[in-house]
């Protein structure tokens, strides 16, 4: 297929889609005298704000010293205590693992060459 064909209803599939939006980017600002959208404002300050109900605002008072939660542990500057072996898991202890034992229902390789094939008595094999 020609690629022009291809990327012609590309184009204009994009064109359709962005030039419209492009066009009413600026539809609900004022006009000035030029043409020109622009914003005017009408000079009176904006209003305090009001503390929201659910939002803790600042007020410039220093935070109260944090309480522990009962369900979360918080450092008190102490060392931990040594590490308790789990009775579920294996903890490497520093010295060096056992030998390998071979499976019983795996043949694992150990280096010799294999033994030469035998023919199968039941079939017949091409010499």
């Amino acid at each position: 297929m020609n690629s022009k064909a291809v990327y012609a209803p590309l184009l204009t599939l994009a064109l359709l889609i962005v030039l419209p939006v492009l066009n009413t980017a600026n539809a609900t600002s004022a006009l000035n005298t030029s043409g020109q959208s622009a914003l005017v404002a009408d000079g009176t300050p904006a209003p305090p704000p009001v503390p929201h109900p659910d939002y803790l605002v600042a007020d410039g008072t220093p935070a109260p010293p944090p309480v522990p939660h009962p369900d979360y542990l918080v450092t008190d500057g102490t060392p931990a205590p040594p590490p308790v072996p789990h009775p579920d898991y294996l903890v490497a202890d520093g010295t060096p693992a056992p030998p390998p034992v071979p499976h019983p229902d795996y043949l694992v390789a150990d280096g010799t060459p294999a033994p030469p094939p035998v023919p199968h008595p039941d079939y017949l094999v091409a010499a």
